[in-house]
């Protein structure tokens, strides 16, 4: 992917992007489909949730008990619920603020039943057999209206994981809707209408979704369903857009034709792009799958005005990005269990009853680790290190709800929108990072900001927080660094493409020290690893990786236009690689924070 180019002058871009952002505000950056328009708790006050108690003062409960608010975390790991949880109107959930593995829901139902205007991003929602109740799903948006789902994580619900009988404007994307147990169902949405954009749906009997309602359904890959997208025979009259989704079969799978099901005389379908695999072999190889059914009407165009107005990849480009950068982020075993099915490719995956069957640790649920919050001086919600990078006060307490610019977002949204990457993106610490990093993209000023700690010697690459995605052979990478701050000459910051995204034993790295200095290293596996150092290249400096082959050289500039070869590596990565920027702060004790734009593979 190529992120867009920014101006010379920061100041300069922020304006133009913020005032024809700002005429039309969506839920967040990245936000499409019928939810989108979702204002949530903007404007309202912000509450910290400070325990993972069931109930009482700083819980999820008490924090979703009254309207208007945006939720932000500062701890992280799974609430255990006693009974239902049920959502207020105009709510903001961002569990992308949480610390350590993120923040997850489990053992009862979350209810936005009779609610609207609500967004909820980055959270897993876990029911299973712990929940008593059989009757109840995962998720429960009932008669809910105007909502958006994102980067969400559902599991093991026992009704439905996803149920939206009765819901009006709703948004699902960029989640995985993964082994539901007892009816085995992935999703119900009745009323309508309704969007699903870029899911993964993972081992389910049916409903992938049951849409008896107006529907986009773009680029979702369909895993190991016995029944997938389904119409149901009912007497409902409905359309439904169906665009560059992959359904890819799997061992539940008996009848492949049935990834279209109960698409009776009723449906109007615009389908293209649409693909099936259906050789269960471990290789992505489907065919094009646009025959819904010889009862239905089919659509030269479709019926929704805004379905061509969605950004929209091939199915087979989807299923590479959906696979990477779906869920809520960083994945933890339950989902990584789901996908490592998925990346089988017709080779694993059953459908399950009981989430313990799974093996996974905590009776099938796992855990989530729960971190450390960052310092966050003025509770305002925003960590003080983004705040500083982006000039924003971390004493004034009400920095948060002020306007970020002309925008249309509070500053406190536009910190958590940034920590959710673009599309294909991802962030971890390396192995070995001592202290917990984190990484931002904020789209109006398009800065990618890192903060990590960590010391890597001119030999290795082993810690530091690293942004990543995946890397297409004989590529170029490009970026401008900005800023390097740390523990002096010992911070680093810069390009790296890494055999396994957490210090592999090939890699190629060009960084900038504290210093100014610029450092390419490489290495291929069994081999000693090379350098090749700079004393001074100015600030900023613009960085490239060219790879051709198993040869990645390395260059440098001061203007973005004329580049100086450094060197060039000739290695060999034995597994797939993975490309981002990586920072380490040069201590084991303390963050640092790198700033990077223009930033382009």
């Amino acid at each position: 992917m190529r992120l867009p180019y920014k101006s010379m002058y920061l100041a300069f871009a922020f304006i133009l992007v913020a005032a024809s952002a700002g005429a039309q505000t969506t839920a967040f950056p990245g936000a499409y489909g019928f939810g989108a328009a979702a204002t949530g708790g903007r404007g309202g006050t912000i509450y910290h949730v400070t325990n993972l108690n069931d109930s009482g003062t700083g819980s999820f409960r008490d924090a979703v008990g009254t309207s208007k608010r945006i939720v932000v975390f500062d701890v992280g790991g799974y609430i255990v619920l006693k009974s239902a949880v049920s959502l207020s109107s105009d709510l903001t959930i961002a569990g992308q603020t949480a610390p350590g593995g993120g923040i997850g829901i489990m053992a009862g139902e979350v209810s936005l039943s009779g609610e609207s205007n609500i967004i909820i991003r980055n959270v897993r929602i876990r029911q299973g057999l712990q929940d008593p109740d059989s009757g109840k799903s995962a998720l429960n948006m009932g008669t809910a209206s105007s909502v958006i789902l994102d980067h969400c994580s559902f599991a093991y619900g026992q009704w439905d994981s996803v149920d939206a009988v009765g819901t009006v404007d709703a948004t699902v994307q960029n989640s995985i809707i993964a082994n539901p147990i007892g009816q085995q169902f992935g999703a119900h949405v009745e009323t309508g209408p309704s969007t699903f954009y870029r899911n993964l749906w993972v081992n389910a009997h049916n409903r992938q979704p049951l849409a008896k309602d107006n529907t986009q359904y773009i680029n979702n890959i369909i895993y190991d369903y016995e029944l997938g997208y389904t119409a149901a025979n009912t007497g409902g009259v409905f359309s439904h857009d169906l665009v560059n989704n992959y359904f890819i079969v799997g061992p539940m799978t008996s009848t492949p034709s049935d990834a279209w099901f109960q698409m009776n005389a009723n449906q109007s379908v615009y389908a293209v792009g649409n693909y099936l695999d259906s050789a269960r072999d471990g290789t992505l190889n489907g065919s094009p799958d646009n025959t819904i059914g010889s009862a239905g009407t089919y659509l030269t165009e479709p019926w929704s005005s805004t379905t061509k107005s969605i950004p929209t990849l091939s199915a087979a480009a989807a299923y590479t990005s959906v696979v990477a950068s779906s869920g809520a982020l960083p994945l933890d075993a339950v989902d990584l269990f789901a996908i490592s099915n998925v990346a089988s490719l017709g080779l694993s995956g059953t459908l399950y009853k009981d989430q313990s069957l799974t093996g996974i640790a905590n009776d099938g649920y796992g855990t989530i680790a729960s971190g450390t919050e960052f310092k966050e001086t003025s509770g305002d919600g925003i960590a003080d290190y983004w705040a500083i990078a982006n000039g924003i006060s971390t004493t004034n307490s009400a920095a948060g709800t002020e306007a970020y610019g002309t925008t249309g977002y509070t500053n406190v949204e536009a910190y958590f929108n940034s920590l959710v990457l673009p599309a294909s993106w991802s962030a971890a610490d390396l192995t070995g990072t001592p202290v917990h990093g984190a990484s931002s993209y904020n789209t109006f000023t398009e800065q990618w900001l890192l903060t990590g700690s960590g010391t890597n010697a001119t030999s290795a690459i082993s810690e530091g927080q690293f942004a990543s995605q995946p890397w297409t052979a004989n590529s170029t990478f490009i970026a401008e660094i900005d800023n390097v701050t740390g523990s002096g000459s010992s911070a680093k910051g810069g390009l790296l493409l890494n055999s396994t995204g957490s210090g592999g034993t090939s890699f190629v790295a060009l960084m900038k020290t504290g210093s100014g200095g610029l450092s390419f290293i490489w290495q291929s596996a069994g081999g000693s690893a090379h350098s090749i150092q700079i004393a001074s290249s100015g600030s900023p400096v613009w960085v490239k990786i060219v790879n051709s082959g198993s040869t990645y050289s390395g260059y440098y500039s001061t203007n973005g236009t004329s580049y100086t070869l450094i060197g060039n590596a000739s290695v060999t990565f034995p597994e797939a690689i993975k490309a981002g920027l990586i920072f380490a702060s040069g201590s084991a004790t303390a963050l640092g924070t790198a700033t990077f734009t223009n930033v382009s593979i």
